[in-house]
């Protein structure tokens, strides 16, 4: 893992590093409560750029493989993404995302985000009552209503990468040569550049539909298997926790993260497993670790560790111990 930190402007902030540990990419994000799990096989490459304003956030994330990734947007803000490129499929707050579609979410939703595959995106960050002002001003409206139904905000696939690019093209400029865009009303103009790009996708007062049943259904399940990683439940057991039928079950994860609810819950005892070899204490060990999260198969977890993370969990754990 590197980081690195610049201040080209005393109104500026720039953090730039690349990350070969998940958690330590999750860390990074300014002022943002978000936890991240490998849910693609490989090891584990990230890459992230951000930038603060005084009161915007941007910002350029990229990783391979998969991830699967859970927290809210800071508090007060609304968060958006605009895929530059992505493998696999996309989906956000438990369901999929369409070809063009705007990905937002609230500091008071949890993001629900996954990505199957290697993946491209901006982000930005914008503050709710900077939003109000924009609508106020540009629709004639008195603010964004997050829970009026509406249907997803989309544009054409070739439009959301021209969007998604003038941004990356926007932070390289900041990055490299910040004096150019500063100075008078440089800064302010910035905002307004980012707002235009972002919010010119949205043509009403609604700005993204609440939580349908299975992406409700979804979040429940990820909690449930977070909370029983040492005692896995059974298909049936799940169904009765969250009050779903199996079909409804399976669909809501699949649509949510892109496995069904047995898959998903190997991925995340995997990420235990690999998560407690990186950060041995002296009595660790593969077999005991493997065991506690549910693998009693050593041969075959191996075989399995090794695929998600290419790399034998013997090799994590000595690596770890410097040996």
């Amino acid at each position: 893992m590197s980081i690195s930190s610049q201040r080209p402007s005393s109104r500026l902030q720039f953090v730039e590093g690349r990350f070969n540990d998940i958690d330590a990419m999750a860390a990074s994000a300014f002022a943002s409560d978000q936890e991240y799990e490998q849910i693609g096989r490989g090891r584990f490459q990230g890459r992230v750029t951000q930038l603060v304003l005084d009161r915007v956030k941007l910002a350029r994330e990229s990783w391979t493989p998969g991830l699967l990734q859970r927290g809210s947007a800071p508090v007060g803000t609304w968060m958006f993404g605009l895929p530059i490129a992505a493998e696999g499929s996309l989906h956000i707050k438990r369901r999929p995302v369409r070809s063009g579609e705007l990905l937002a979410a609230t500091s008071d939703d949890d993001i629900g985000f996954a990505a199957t595959g290697r993946a491209d995106i901006m982000v930005v960050v914008l503050p709710t009552a900077m939003i109000d002002r924009w609508v106020q001003a540009r629709r004639g409206i008195d603010s964004f209503e997050k829970d009026i139904p509406s249907p997803r905000r989309q544009v054409s696939a070739a439009e959301m990468t021209r969007r998604a690019g003038a941004l990356a093209s926007l932070l390289q400029a900041l990055q490299t040569q910040p004096n150019d865009h500063l100075g008078g009303q440089g800064l302010s103009q910035i905002e307004d550049r980012i707002f235009d790009v972002v919010l010119d996708m949205i043509p009403t007062a609604e700005l993204i539909e609440p939580l349908h049943r299975r992406a409700r259904v979804a979040r429940a399940v990820l909690d449930l298997l977070h909370e029983r990683l040492d005692d896995p439940p059974s298909i049936t057991e799940l169904c009765v926790a969250v009050g779903a039928k199996e079909r409804t079950l399976h669909l809501s994860c699949v649509e949510a993260f892109g496995r069904p609810p047995a898959t998903l819950l190997a991925k995340l005892r995997l990420n235990a497993v690999h998560r407690a070899l990186s950060r041995p204490g002296q009595e660790t060990s593969v077999t005991v670790v493997a065991g506690l999260y549910g693998f009693t198969h050593f041969g075959r977890f191996a075989e399995i560790y090794r695929r998600q993370f290419a790399e034998l969990p013997s090799a994590t754990l000595s690596r770890a111990r410097g040996a």
